[in-house]
């Protein structure tokens, strides 16, 4: 993905704007389509961290429609993994693969450390309900309930710290 440079007020208000119109609608597409099989605020999460990620809202001509690309995607990436089942051949006569080198190895240590630094770096309750939220794998509603706050305060709180941490990462 390109480098699109910093972040400014204006993109994080432009993607601030999509996510109060936008997400309560998402939300309730994604209660009605997934009956309780997942939590839609996570759902909504995940679209949203690809919107953040993509380019500021201000160059696109057609956000709305940028909007609805990546929830298509979004969509079609997650029905493609649920559709996968694992496929059990016999392993007779296969050579194992080869082990990374060590190159790859010392990248994929960096990578983990810039991750780390940049989970660290999270102002501390950003940190507290990104961490429950992905590392206890609590719902947005269990996070709210036991922090006593929002559930949109919730997904704020997650919405920043993929943002901050796809930062971190991207100018490692």
């Amino acid at each position: 993905m390109e480098d699109h440079g910093e972040e400014t007020a204006s993109d994080r208000r432009d993607l601030e704007a999509v996510y109060r119109t936008q997400a309560p609608q998402l939300a309730r597409y994604f209660r009605f389509r997934f009956r309780g099989l997942e939590d839609p605020e996570d759902l909504v999460q995940d679209v949203f961290a690809r919107l953040a990620a993509g380019r500021p809202l201000a160059e696109l001509r057609d956000p709305e429609g940028y909007f609805k690309r990546i929830l298509r995607n979004f969509l079609i990436d997650r029905h493609r993994k649920r559709r996968r089942q694992p496929v059990f051949t016999s392993m007779d006569g296969i050579e194992p693969g080869k082990e990374p080198d060590q190159a790859h190895a010392i990248e994929v240590e960096q990578m983990q450390e810039l991750y780390r630094a940049a989970v660290d770096a999270l102002p501390p309750r950003t940190r507290e309900v990104f961490l429950l939220h992905r590392v206890e794998e609590l719902s947005v509603k269990s996070i709210a309930g036991q922090l006593g706050i929002s559930t949109r305060t919730v997904e704020w709180h997650i919405g920043e710290a993929i943002l901050r941490i796809g930062k971190a990462l991207n100018k490692g």
